[in-house]
């Protein structure tokens, strides 16, 4: 089986493959899956009727009606056990162990195998079995187990076939009891299908179902029939357990699947994985074949057809055989008994894939039994035992489902295995590429190691290029980022096809279709992979290329874009005429620089648009950055009353105080709108220092234009009154005037700026009248000032008034002196008298009097005293003083206080006196500083009465010592 299924598939596997690097396994070389472990060593005396082996404990029952039980894990203590004298003039029908090996239950029938004898129970514990007389005229030819029980002493619900057809749940237990002669817990009569006509139950089995414990399935078979029973019981704990459950039958035709056969029995096995109690599929075995199965809970939960059936035939190498011994059911392969062979079935293909004998010397095969706890088989003949194993008899069952066609399976059980699951997936998507389902065979080539070119061969020759765009989608999700080449040329290959794909709409006038805006879609989805991202950057120059190929401009945008070459989207857009989209990717990306490249364009040809957009940016741009482009812009293209518009924006909303922003202004302002240029100039004032623009390059700007009224402000700005004042007289008198009257804190300059305009006036003009308005308008000049300014043929009569007027003023002026010489007199005399008083004026020391500062007795230290009554010893007086003069005079105390302490250290070395009078003025200037007035009724006190009571230098010292 395993050399010719492989090699077919390997035929297979190489005509796909092609260049594909497959792992080759020499399969024919593989041991057989169903091997003989070991013959046991055991010679028994008499012929082998019966074995039954579960949980590593091995019964066996001999043609002289003993009993041999075994512990496998202890081989060598072996426990005979008699039964001659419960079965007197009869035999041993058929033995039954539980799944924990603890219980078994023995019938007994006549020699000649018509008359029910007795049901004898055995447990582990013991070695004297019991008669179970319930049970009395009943031959026990099956037992349905409690997979779940794990008692020693209690088997738990069992059902019980018998020879007529009748099933019966009881239960048993080991344990001994007053008042109760048998093991029987109870036994309740559950069904009976022997009614018609008396029939054999070869087999019962029931499981639970793996999410309710409450559920059960029930098989049970005849000879001929396979009965299937499921519903839920009230309670595990209810004794009889399944009674609810076979009561829902009553009254119902029951529910069975008939195989006519003459042979007398047939064999049923449930499988399911050692440690798991949760049944996958089972096998019956009767004349016409071997009945497969599936079991489906969820069927079984609404009590509908739960098991999914097969009848397969016997292979042609068993027919004839006659009626089997027996069989066991493992996951793959059904393994049966005749008096002279073994064979291996595979369940899933019906295939023979063992078969095998016993030596002559060992009798006729018997029987086989599996411990479904451990999954040991064990095979006996009339004097041998043998224990077989299975090796992986899974390894090649993928195989077979792919063969089959069920790709699903092959690959959920190779999915551990690559270049298993490969071939699967390889079979699979050849398959699908023949049906012409190429979108799902794309999608499973790409799952498969075979060679890329060979794939796309595929689908480009049949023309199916969405399928080869789908390959490529899944072979690039597949491929490392570092596998770059590779990367490369399946995004440049995938992009190729959208682009052509969408090329092709756009030929056929099909743009605004949903199909066009899917497709579009499907590529800006693809674009943004992070993987596809990284790959164009790298290559983004080949890109480009691409999409300019294909002339789709809006994705040639859309990738720029995402790679933020903004200033390639800003080219793109400007060359194709799509200023306004160019304006918005500024607007939302844009730098200085990309501004101070594209700007000038963009104002050329959408100027309004080009200015709205340097607003909308605000203060993010430097105008002084753009000065150069917007300059070169206003020189070339002419459009500078929009670059004059962003520039008032700059200094009236951003308040740019830049001097080159400014004289561009005044530029400005002298070209397209005059009319703004002298208010723009008054609003910055008059003051040099504070003006932003240069004074020297506005002055020259407007001489240039012939502004001069903007020339008399700014040489009135720049202190040029004289000039200003001149160049104001050939302009307009009262502009003159005005521009006189700036100096205000100049007199003199005043006076001279208003002689000027007399001089104007009466000179150029010769209007006497109008001269004497400027005398009226200006307080610093007197009629004797202009009067060297008329001609001498002027009479003095035009004059009287003026000369009248101005010499009353001096008599008035004259008298005023007069008293306020007087008044000087007075208080100089008060101010003599004063002092005089102060002479004669004293204070009195008492011994008791204290510093008013530092509160010590004031006589012990040289002190100052004041007329107001305080009295301060001097050092305490000085350092007091100190912290309210300014640092000047701080500084000039420490000078002096310095040089009295050297002329004191000279006076002690020396013994000389000489330098007695520098003392004194030292001390006397001291005292002018400190001692000159009281330091608490003085100014100086006074004057600080803002100053905080801690002072900075202190304040987090004091704060920490708060804290």
């Amino acid at each position: 089986y395993e050399s010719q299924s492989q090699g077919t598939g390997l035929g297979i596997t190489q005509s796909i493959l092609g260049t594909t690097t497959f792992k080759n396994q020499k399969l024919e070389e593989e041991a057989a899956i169903f091997l003989m472990d070991r013959r046991v060593n055991f010679s028994p005396p008499h012929p082998i009727t019966h074995l039954v082996v579960s949980n590593h404990h091995l019964v066996l029952a001999m043609a002289n009606k003993m009993l041999i039980r075994i512990n496998l894990l202890q081989p060598n203590v072996v426990e005979e056990i008699d039964i001659c004298k419960l079965a007197l003039q009869a035999k041993i029908h058929n033995i039954f162990l539980d799944p924990t090996g603890q219980h078994l239950l023995i019938s007994i029938v006549s020699r000649d195998g018509a008359t029910p004898v007795d049901t004898l129970y055995l447990p582990l514990r013991t070695n004297k079995p019991k008669s179970t007389s319930k049970l009395k005229g009943h031959l026990v030819t099956s037992v349905g187990w409690s997979q779940r029980n794990q008692s020693e002493s209690v088997t738990g619900p069992i059902i019980v076939g018998t020879s007529k057809g009748l099933l019966f749940e009881m239960e048993l237990t080991s344990d001994e009891r007053f008042f109760q002669s048998g093991h029987e817990e109870y036994c309740k009569q559950l069904i009976d299908y022997g009614r018609e006509k008396p029939v054999i139950v070869s087999e019962v089995e029931y499981r639970s179902s793996p999410t309710d414990d409450l559920h059960f399935l029930v098989l049970c078979t005849t000879p001929e029939r396979i009965y299937q029973l499921a519903g839920r019981v009230k309670s595990l704990e209810e004794r009889p357990m399944f009674l609810s459950l076979f009561n829902n039958y009553i009254g119902l035709p029951p529910r069975f699947t008939e195989l006519p056969s003459v042979w007398k029995t047939s064999w049923l096995q449930i499988y399911h994985i050692p440690g798991n109690f949760t049944p996958k599929h089972f096998a019956w075995v009767v004349e016409q074949g071997i009945y497969y199965g599936d079991v489906s809970w969820s069927g079984l939960i609404h009590e509908e057809a739960s098991i999914q059936k097969a009848l397969n035939p016997f292979p042609a190498s068993v027919e004839g055989r006659g009626q089997p011994c027996g069989m066991v059911l493992s996951e793959y392969h059904l393994f049966i008994v005749w008096p002279h062979k073994i064979l291996g079935i595979c369940i899933l293909n019906n295939q023979v894939v063992f078969e095998g004998s016993v030596p002559e010397d060992c009798g006729k095969l018997i029987g086989i039994s599996k411990d479904m706890t451990k999954g040991t088989i064990w095979v006996y003949a009339e004097r041998a035992v043998f224990k077989y194993k299975i090796e992986q008899e899974g390894r090649n069952v993928w195989r077979i489902y792919m063969d089959q066609g069920n790709y699903d399976q092959a690959k959920k059980i190779c999915s551990n295995d690559p270049s298993r699951l490969s071939v699967v997936l390889l079979r699979e998507a050849q398959d699908l590429f023949e049906k012409k389902e190429y979108f799902q065979s794309a999608m499973m080539f790409a799952k498969t190691m075979t060679s890329f070119e060979e794939v796309t061969l595929k689908f480009v020759e049949t023309g199916e290029e969405e399928a080869l765009k789908i390959y490529l989608h899944e072979k690039l999700d597949a491929l490392k980022v570092s596998e770059q080449t590779q990367v490369t040329l399946i995004v440049i290959w995938i992009l190729e096809l959208y682009l052509k794909k969408l090329g092709n709409l756009r030929d056929s006038g099909q743009q605004n279709s949903q199909e066009y805006r899917n497709y579009n879609e499907q590529l800006k989805n693809f674009l943004h992979d992070p993987k596809v991202r990284q790959s164009i950057m790298n290559n983004s120059s080949a890109v480009y290329e691409l999409f300019t190929s294909h002339d789709d401009h809006d994705n040639y945008v859309n990738v720029s874009v995402m790679l933020k070459d903004y200033d390639r989207v800003l080219r793109h857009l400007i060359h194709h005429g799509r200023n306004l989209e160019a304006l918005e990717v500024l607007n939302n990306q844009g730098s200085e620089k990309l501004f101070c490249q594209h700007i000038p364009t963009l104002l050329k040809d959408v100027p309004k648009d080009a200015v709205d957009c340097l607003i909308s940016q605000g203060r993010r741009l430097n105008p002084v950055q753009l000065i150069a482009t917007l300059v070169h812009c206003h020189s070339s293209h002419g459009h500078g009353k929009e670059v004059l518009r962003y520039i008032e924006y700059c200094v009236d909303k951003l308040d740019v105080t830049d001097e080159v922003v400014h004289n561009f202004l005044i530029s400005l302002y002298i070209s397209h709108a005059p009319d703004r240029l002298l208010p723009y100039l008054k609003l910055q004032g008059d003051d040099s220092q504070s003006v932003h623009y240069d004074l020297k390059f506005a002055l020259r700007e407007c001489m240039s234009a012939g502004e001069d009224k903007a020339c008399v402000h700014i040489l009135t700005t720049m202190g040029l009154y004289q000039e200003a004042v001149e160049l104001a007289l050939k302009l307009d008198t009262s502009l003159a005037k005005a521009t006189a009257n700036r100096p205000k804190y100049d007199q003199d300059l005043r006076k001279k700026l208003w002689l000027m305009i007399a001089a104007h006036v009466v000179q150029e003009e010769q209007d006497v009248s109008r001269a004497m308005d400027v005398l009226r308008e200006c307080d610093q000049i007197k009629i004797e000032d202009i009067l060297p300014f008329f001609p001498d043929f002027v009479t003095i009569d035009q004059f009287k008034d003026a000369i009248c007027t101005s010499l009353q003023e001096y008599n008035q002026h004259i008298e005023d002196l007069k008293h306020e010489m007087d008044d000087a007199a007075k208080t100089a005399e008060n101010i003599r008298k004063d002092i005089q008083k102060f002479k004669q004026k004293h204070s009195f020391v008492h011994s008791q009097d204290r510093c008013s500062e530092c509160n010590y007795p004031l006589l012990t230290r040289p002190f100052y005293l004041f007329p107001c009554s305080h009295k301060f010893h001097q050092d305490c007086l000085s350092d007091s003083v100190l912290g309210y003069l300014n640092e000047v005079k701080q500084k000039r105390v420490s000078e002096l206080k310095g040089k009295l302490l050297a002329i004191s250290n000279d006076e002690n070395t020396t013994g000389m006196g000489g330098l007695w009078g520098d003392r004194e003025q030292i001390r006397a200037e001291i005292d002018s500083l400190v001692a000159g007035e009281c330091l608490y009724c003085g100014d100086s006190i006074v004057s600080n009465i803002d100053t905080p009571f801690i002072s900075a230098s202190e304040w987090d010292t004091v704060m920490a010592e708060w804290q």
